[in-house]
């Protein structure tokens, strides 16, 4: 019993909170997926295979489960993908298989105020014509939405300022 009550306790204090428990479950399939950004919410061990895994709250509003691969242990020897971490996940084909690219990019509450990243993901989201909104979610997740839907409205601001205010020209009469 003692053990059972002291492993619980150190599976809460490793564990970050999911943001709203209406958000779906599914295992991350590395041959359908090409990209995902997600936090860190904990890290296990598969107790009938023995294989280490990430359970992922990712901003497509899904938690993912995914075991681990090789490159993912290296950086988990290494001190890296810690709980409550943001990861980006994206499938790259070596020697035509998929293989998973691990970029750990620290905590995930400085993400939401690192302008160079929201503008960056609004600015894909809009090429692609998604306006990035708020979609009711709790927690962190519900905080992210509100950072990036905030970064998208600057994004297209901006736009409309460089597309309103007339082009220089300069002089070229004066030598410079």
């Amino acid at each position: 019993m003692q053990r059972a009550a002291d492993r619980q306790k150190t599976l809460a204090a490793h564990v970050a909170a999911i943001s709203d428990n209406r958000l779906p479950i599914e295992v991350l399939d590395i041959e359908r997926v090409t990209a995902v950004e997600s936090r860190i919410l904990v890290h296990g061990q598969d107790e009938h295979s023995g294989r280490n895994y990430l359970m992922l709250e990712g901003t497509d509003a899904k938690v993912h489960y995914i075991h681990y691969t090789p490159e993912m242990e290296l950086l988990r020897a290494d001190g890296g993908l810690r709980t409550n971490s943001f990861l980006r996940l994206r499938k790259l084909v070596a020697n035509s298989k998929p293989v998973l690219h691990v970029q750990d990019l620290g905590d995930s509450e400085k993400v939401l105020k690192n302008r160079a990243l929201l503008g960056e993901n609004a600015r894909a989201l809009l090429k692609r014509g998604i306006i990035p909104t708020e979609d009711g979610w709790g927690g962190w997740l519900g905080r992210y939405q509100a950072a990036l839907g905030s970064a998208a409205m600057e994004v297209m601001q901006n736009r409309e300022l460089h597309q309103r205010s007339p082009e220089r020209k300069r002089d070229l009469s004066r030598g410079r």
